[in-house]
């Protein structure tokens, strides 16, 4: 696993330092995204769901730490009522302490730990954890912000105009008519999946940004302590008291449910005109302090 955390801290430092020198614009970070969200990401995506192995137990752990995830939101909610922070904090604070980047950065470390076969099943997970929801939260965030309106119609428009959501659909169809799709025919699919976790990395890496850090450090570390240790520590209780102990699958969940504040709900946190300072200081220290704190979580199954 550590290799596999090298390895992202190599692909993020590449991404920033590009940022830094001027390498990568707006447009080639444009084009960048563009090939990742519509292409690379729905390949790995569809290609995962289809060969993963999804059962009752997967299912359970998905249901807990989806829980478990938004239990980080919750407190983070009820300390801003109680500190009275402005409605602005308090809604960042709670949305993005719910949802973690499970897949760009969740995937490479799970693939490092515990193999293809978990990777597989993080691709899922994040779409039931992470994907879905963020498509259902996203208008009512948007609607808080004056930015938009709540309806049916505006989710079900964004889920279906998701390459990522839309991958997820056709694979899960295709696996369960059941469609026997020889393995030929995955070749270039796992072709172009193959580029995603670099490329989604990089993009991670020119998307960090550390101003607003000194005028936000407080509400940044309250965040961060939600997401990354609250979450996890109800996780973990529930899975020593629950179940016993931890198994590879459990530590999945565990890797997933302990990642930093995703970088689409940064991304409508300021879309809604809410604290953007907050957002983007949290996902940048986010993403430095899971360097540390997912092996350390590891440690204690």
């Amino acid at each position: 696993m550590l290799l596999a955390i090298y390895s992202v801290c190599v692909f993020v430092l590449i991404g920033y330092i590009a940022k830094l020198l001027r390498l990568v614009g707006n447009k080639q970070s444009g084009i960048l995204l563009g090939f990742l969200l519509n292409f690379a990401l729905p390949a790995q995506i569809f290609n995962g769901t289809y060969h993963a192995e999804i059962n009752t137990d997967f299912a359970l752990v998905c249901v807990i730490s989806f829980l478990c995830s938004l239990s980080g939101g919750a407190v983070l909610f009820i300390i801003g009522k109680i500190a009275k922070l402005h409605p602005h904090s308090i809604l960042t604070l709670s949305f993005m302490g719910a949802f973690g980047n499970t897949l760009f950065l969740g995937l490479p470390i799970v693939n490092g730990a515990l193999g293809e076969e978990y990777a597989n099943k993080v691709i899922i997970y994040d779409q039931i954890v992470t994907g879905i929801p963020i498509a259902f939260l996203a208008p009512l965030i948007l609607s808080l912000g004056g930015k938009g309106v709540f309806s049916a119609r505006a989710i079900t428009s964004r889920l279906f105009r998701s390459p990522l959501f839309l991958a997820l659909l056709s694979g899960l169809v295709l696996k369960f008519i059941p469609l026997e799709i020889p393995d030929e025919l995955f070749v270039p699919l796992k072709s172009l999946a193959l580029t995603a976790t670099p490329v989604a990395l990089f993009a991670i890496g020119v998307q960090m940004s550390l101003r607003g850090i000194k005028e936000e450090w407080r509400l940044t570390a309250l965040l961060l302590f939600g997401k990354m240790f609250i979450a996890p520590l109800v996780l973990l209780a529930i899975v020593f008291i629950g179940f016993g102990g931890f198994n590879d699958l459990w530590r999945m969940a565990l890797i997933e449910v302990a990642m930093p504040p995703v970088v689409s709900a940064g991304a409508i946190v300021i879309r809604a005109g809410l604290n953007a300072k907050l957002a983007v200081s949290a996902i940048a220290f986010g993403i430095l302090l899971s360097f540390v704190s997912v092996p350390l979580w590891l440690q204690l199954t």
